[in-house]
């Protein structure tokens, strides 16, 4: 817990920082992404999981190239079945910095990297183990994600669509490596 303390008060210090230098040497343009929906997979068609994924980020323009930022995200299992309890949910606290390529293009390629701490949780009161009946399982641990994609921009490029592809030495919620991922996003 204490770690986790000190990653906010870290990145909330980075960030604070940032209103402190000139508006000449940062752009006025930031953004604000966000994400929610159900993971689509065999389990959500035979209606035995329901896995909500979200999040929220919040962007700052630096540089033409170099966009950076705090971030929210994760996901909540729900087993659908009346016969069993069993929820699992991930909470991933940290931030991004994205490298952007064709920076003034309405299609523009960027790679990202994305260190965050995750906060898991998984409770069933009617799994059985070696222990008894039930289980509640806690666990927190500093990872990321590196991943390439592209932006999407609307004429007035005030809306935009990221599609990005992550890679990460921990699972995501699909129990791969990998995932495809995309973030809607409000300019201003």
């Amino acid at each position: 817990m204490k770690n986790l303390i000190r990653i906010i008060t870290f990145l909330f210090s980075l960030f604070a920082g940032i209103d402190a230098v000139s508006a000449q040497e940062i752009k006025s343009n930031n953004s604000i992404g966000f994400q929610i929906n159900p993971y689509f997979d065999t389990h959500f068609f035979d209606r035995t999981f329901i896995k909500p994924v979200y999040a929220l980020r919040y962007t700052f323009n630096f540089k033409d190239h170099l966009s950076f930022g705090p971030e929210v995200s994760g996901y909540h299992i729900k087993w659908l079945s009346d016969q069993a309890d069993l929820t699992i949910s991930s909470i991933n606290l940290g931030g991004y910095f994205r490298y952007s390529f064709i920076p003034k293009s309405r299609i523009n390629p960027f790679i990202e990297i994305s260190p965050y701490y995750r906060l898991y949780h998984f409770k069933s009161s009617t799994i059985v183990t070696q222990e008894g009946i039930g289980k509640d399982y806690r666990n927190s641990y500093f990872t990321g994600y590196i991943s390439p994609g592209i932006s999407l921009f609307s004429k007035s490029k005030k809306l935009s669509l990221d599609l990005f592809y992550k890679f990460s030495n921990n699972r995501f919620v699909n129990d791969k490596k990998s995932v495809i991922s995309y973030r809607f996003n409000i300019n201003f």
